[in-house]
C-alpha cells in the first residue's frame, strides 16, 4: 500500500523530498522504494504540484491581469543606478543626479546606442556629449514638441553635420540633433547643399 502511494505521488510530479514529507520518511527511503518497484528516477523532477490558488494566479497572469508592479514608481536613486549599470562609460552617481530630467538623459543615451554613433567615445567625450545636448536649444525644442505631440516626424534624431560617408568626423563637434524627418531627408547630402534645399521644407525643421 505504501509503495503504491509513493509511485502514484511520484507520477503526479511530487519531488522525492515532498513525498517523504507526506509519508513521514526521508527521500532516501522514497528513492529505494521507487527503484524496487522499477520506477526510473528522473533528475530535475518538477516541484510539488500547484495548489488551486496558484493555478488561478498563473491563469490570471496569462490572461493579462494587472502586473504586480503596476502603480509602483521606481525611486530616483534606483532609476539612476539602473541607468549607470547599463552605461558603457564611467560616471559618478553625483554627476547623473545633477540632471533633473532623467528621461531626457535616457533619450540622449539611446541616441548613441549604435556602435557607429559612439565609436571612439571616451568617458570624457560621453560626459561632454550629455552636458552639451541636455541644454541644447534645438534638441530641447524638438524633444519637447515630440513629447507633447507624439509626432514621429519631429522626433529628435542624431545627425552628423558632415556625413561620415563623405569623411565627416566622429567628434562631438560634428554632431547635432535634427528632426527625424530632416535626418532621413538629408541622408548624405553635403550640408551646404542641404541648407539650400531645406528652405522648402520648413514645417518639420
Amino acid at each position: 500500500m505504501l509503495d503504491t502511494t509513493i509511485c502514484k505521488l511520484y507520477s503526479q510530479g511530487y519531488t522525492l523530498r515532498h513525498i517523504g514529507e507526506k509519508i513521514g520518511k526521508d527521500h532516501h527511503f522514497v528513492t529505494r522504494r521507487l527503484i524496487k518497484n522499477g520506477v526510473e528516477i528522473v533528475r530535475h523532477k518538477t516541484k510539488k504540484p500547484y495548489s488551486e490558488n496558484l493555478r488561478k494566479a498563473v491563469s490570471m497572469a496569462k490572461k493579462g491581469s494587472t502586473p504586480w508592479s503596476k502603480g509602483k514608481k521606481m525611486s530616483r536613486t534606483t532609476n539612476i543606478k539602473n541607468m549607470m549599470a547599463h552605461l558603457k562609460y564611467n560616471v559618478t552617481f553625483e554627476w547623473v543626479n545633477g540632471f533633473e530630467d532623467l528621461e531626457k538623459i535616457k533619450y540622449l543615451n539611446h541616441a548613441i546606442s549604435r556602435k557607429r554613433d559612439y565609436m571612439g567615445f571616451t568617458d570624457d567625450d560621453y560626459r561632454a556629449y550629455i552636458e552639451r545636448f541636455y541644454y541644447d536649444n534645438k534638441f530641447n525644442s524638438l524633444y519637447q514638441k515630440w513629447i507633447e505631440t507624439g509626432d514621429k516626424w519631429i522626433k529628435p534624431s542624431l545627425d552628423h553635420i558632415h556625413a561620415k560617408a563623405a569623411g565627416g568626423s566622429l567628434l562631438i563637434d560634428n554632431l547635432r540633433f535634427v528632426s527625424w524627418f530632416e535626418n532621413r531627408a538629408k541622408n548624405d547630402i553635403p550640408l551646404e547643399e542641404w541648407e539650400s534645399m531645406k528652405l522648402h521644407i520648413q514645417d518639420y525643421l
